[in-house]
């Protein structure tokens, strides 16, 4: 039932130690994976970037030849409105120049056959048009 004391003082010792040592080691891979390994940014800004985001899709609409009349950003998507037709939503996290290079070979198929649509989106894996 009693302990030795200076054996108890001991144990906490090596076991304030051994927690230390872990913790080390622990902050130690995360500042590894954080700044070596991961390819994500350090921090992501709080503050959105609608101007440029929206420049940038302008821009590259119009280098695409592709009539529209406003570019809004909603929740991870741009929203184009095409002139004289539907919506396009676009995804942020997928390659907007692929996107956007789909969207011309449709909307120029669609325009041979003389389908006027209401919406694509290019959201899932295949583009969905709405008629």
């Amino acid at each position: 039932m009693f302990t030795n004391p200076r054996r108890h003082k001991h144990f906490k010792r090596k076991f304030a130690v051994y927690i230390l040592s872990l913790g080390a080691i622990a902050v130690s891979l995360f500042f590894l994976n954080v700044f070596f390994v991961s390819k994500r940014p350090l921090f992501i800004s709080p503050v959105v970037k609608t101007n440029e985001d929206k420049t940038h899709i302008e821009k590259l609409l119009k280098d695409n030849k592709i009539l529209f009349s406003k570019v809004t950003i909603s929740d991870y998507c741009y929203l184009i409105d095409i002139q004289n037709n539907g919506q396009v939503r676009l995804v942020q996290n997928k390659d907007i120049n692929q996107q956007i290079a789909s969207l011309q070979r449709m909307l120029i198929q669609l325009t041979i056959e003389g389908k006027p649509f209401k919406s694509i989106d290019f959201r899932f894996s295949e583009p969905i048009i709405v008629f």
